[in-house]
């Protein structure tokens, strides 16, 4: 499948409108993306992935679209992460 960036950047900030827990889940968020494609149950999952996006587009979109402020996290994973960090950084 052909990437258009805009029409990825679209579904991606439509599913977190939907749907806020794409904000912080790649895999939810690829599993959303996926659906609005028009994932068919009843096909191969090769078959599958090779009429969808790919999950590395989906999440470097979703990184772009957080850096450049159109997607923001929820606090509570923003929190987890500072956490997670400073507990690795502690470690060292």
């Amino acid at each position: 499948m052909k990437v258009n960036t805009a029409d990825m950047r679209h579904k991606i900030l439509r599913a977190v409108y939907k749907e806020p827990r794409c904000a912080d889940s790649d895999k939810l968020l690829i599993a959303k993306i996926w659906e609005y494609e028009g994932w068919d149950y009843t096909l191969s999952v090769y078959e599958n992935l090779r009429r969808v996006s790919s999950p590395e587009t989906i999440r470097r979109t979703r990184q772009r679209l957080v850096e450049e402020g159109k997607i923001v996290p929820m606090e509570e994973t923003t929190e987890r992460r500072y956490h997670d960090f400073k507990e690795a950084r502690m470690a060292l």
